[in-house]
This record gives C-alpha cells, sequence and structure tokens, in this order.
C-alpha cells in the first residue's frame, strides 16, 4: 500500500476537494477498489481566494467556500503546489495495509479478547494505523498520553492483569511503536500536567513559553504553531487533549472542547466530536463492567449457597452416623 496522502473527492460547483483544501482542476483518482496496493494518485493544488486552510486534519472555512467555479488560472499548477512540494516524495512509498497491523497483532496477542473490549481494540489499531501512515501525522506525546489513557481507562477491569499488559505491548508493537516510549511519554505528560490550570496549559502551548525539553510542552508547541500541513489529527491525540481537559478540572462539554480547540489549534469539529464518542463510549463499558459485575456478584452468590448447603448435608451425615456408633 502506497503512503497515505489525503485523497481527492468530487465536490459541489465542479473540481475537487484534496485533503485539507479544494482544487478546482480535474483530477484522476485511483478507484477505491484499486488501492489495497496500488500507488495512490494523488495530487494537490493551491487553494484558491475563497478557501482557508488551516492543515490540520482536514479542517477549512467552509463558510468561505463558494460552489462557483473559479477560473482556469486561479490555481497554480498541481506540481507547484505547497502541498505537492511538500508531500510529493511520500507517493509511491510502500507501508503496511490495516489487515496486515491486524494481523500481527493476532500473532503477538493470539489469545482471544473479551467481546466488551474487542471494538476498542480494533477502533485504536485501525484509527490510529490510519492516522500513522498519514503524510502529515507525526508522533508526540499527547498523543502517547491518549494511547496510554485508553488503556487505563477503558482497560481497567481487564480480567486477567498480566494479558492487560500484554495486550498494550502487542497493539503498540503491531502499529510500530516502543510500548516502552509510549508509557514514559505518557508518564511525563501525567507529571507535568499534575495541579496545572487551563490557563497554565494554554500558556505553555505559546511559542517560546515554558520548558520546551519537557514532552506536553513541546507536543502542545508543536501542534499550536505547526506549518500548514504539518500536523494531522489523530484519535488518541485527541483523547489526550481530553484528558488534559479533564485533568485541569475543566467540565467536558462541547463548548469547553471548542474553547480548547481554538487555543490549541487542534481542529474544533473533530475534538467536539471526539469528546461525545468518548463519553459514550465510557458509559457503554460502564454499563457493560456493571452487568459483569452482577453477574460476578450473582456467581458468587450461588456458589456460596451451593457450599452452604454441601456444608450442611455433611453435618447432618455426620449426626447421622454419631446416631449409629
Amino acid at each position: 500500500m502506497a503512503a497515505f496522502v489525503p485523497a481527492a473527492v468530487p465536490v459541489a460547483g465542479g473540481g475537487h476537494r484534496v485533503g485539507a483544501f479544494t482544487a478546482r482542476r480535474p483530477l484522476r483518482v485511483t478507484p477505491l477498489r484499486r488501492l489495497s496496493r496500488t500507488t495512490v494518485a494523488t495530487a494537490a493544488a493551491e487553494p484558491t481566494k475563497n478557501t482557508t486552510v488551516s492543515g490540520r486534519g482536514g479542517k477549512t472555512d467552509s463558510d468561505n467556500v463558494t460552489d462557483d467555479p473559479a477560473p482556469l488560472n486561479a490555481a497554480a499548477p498541481l506540481t507547484e503546489s505547497k502541498f505537492y512540494k511538500k508531500y510529493n516524495s511520500y507517493r509511491g512509498k510502500d507501508v503496511p495495509t490495516v489487515s496486515e497491523t491486524m494481523t500481527k497483532f493476532n500473532e503477538l496477542f493470539p489469545r482471544p479478547v473479551p467481546s466488551v473490549y474487542r471494538n476498542i481494540i480494533s477502533e485504536i489499531l485501525m484509527t490510529t494505523h490510519l492516522a500513522k501512515h498519514c503524510a502529515m501525522w507525526k508522533y508526540d506525546a499527547i498523543f502517547a498520553y491518549g494511547f496510554d489513557e485508553t488503556f487505563n481507562e477503558f482497560l481497567q477491569f481487564y480480567p486477567i492483569e498480566s494479558e492487560r499488559t500484554a495486550l498494550y505491548h502487542a497493539v503498540a508493537n503491531s502499529l510500530g511503536f516502543s510500548p516502552e516510549e509510549l508509557a514514559k511519554d505518557a508518564s511525563s505528560v501525567r507529571s507535568w500536567a499534575e495541579g496545572k490550570s487551563e490557563a497554565d496549559i494554554f500558556a505553555a502551548s505559546k511559542a517560546g513559553a515554558g520548558d520546551a525539553s519537557e514532552p506536553a510542552v513541546a507536543a502542545l508547541q508543536y501542534v499550536a504553531n505547526a506549518d500548514e500541513f504539518e500536523f494531522y489529527y489523530s484519535r488518541l491525540h485527541g483523547i489526550g487533549v481530553i484528558k488534559l481537559m479533564t485533568g485541569a478540572g475543566v467540565e467536558l462539554t462541547p463548548e469547553n472542547a471548542g474553547r480548547w480547540s481554538d487555543e490549541l489549534q487542534v481542529p474544533k469539529a473533530k475534538l467536539t466530536t471526539e469528546l461525545g464518542t468518548y463519553e459514550a463510549a465510557v458509559e457503554r463499558l460502564k454499563a457493560a463492567e456493571q452487568l459483569f459485575a452482577e453477574i460476578a456478584a450473582r456467581d458468587a452468590r450461588k456458589t456460596a449457597e451451593r457450599l452452604e448447603r454441601r456444608a450442611e448435608q455433611a453435618a447432618a451425615e455426620a449426626t447421622e452416623a454419631e446416631k449409629e456408633v
């Protein structure tokens, strides 16, 4: 599979949308059914004057986009676009497919995963694989924090503790990460964020502020000050931001998520959507774990009753034996 760059899709009024911007010239797009092992034929064009580009995970100022086709001379040639110059070298590079990543995970963790956790693991593997192999994606400590916190929160009651650790390592290794590095960077962010207020975190994201040798500060400043097309949002980065909000005592509401997006320069639509998805997943997991707890309590109660009956029966038999003597 070739290295992933944002693909071009048709938009109203002619032209195509390429990743985070609109190109007004016709583009040839490889059909999706042929993308498994073929080169992704993706080109890029400069945005027209009606489009604002952020380069942050596909966020655009859609309010300023018109459906009227721009003049043919409104866009620079595709090979002269900023996006093309920055990422054209990635075209044709071979990367693993999602299927290969899933296969590697199954080899590293051959034991069955309980159904309540299976979807969580699959979601991490698939979304992270796709994000990681986008040319604009870069690893940072907030991503590591989101990865670690996902396991801490969603798999904290995994039935067997040793298997939980093995699962963490299998997911990390199958995605090409070092589990030790993820845990170390996450711990660093967790320690740095302890006692920090919302204002402290916002201030740390400003260029030149704080101690940039701190992984958390470096990550915040990288995202907030990244050049065009140099930051690609991933689900685990979003969860890392959400956990920073929680640690700072911020109520998890769409309004607050939008405010944090503006301050940290994270795509607003993506983070607010992530917040809703995160809260729904937490509620589903709580309901499932409560059900498991009730089942476990019921089984324990039945076991205790069965043992009590056996004890009573044994006592009765002992009494009868004494009478016979």
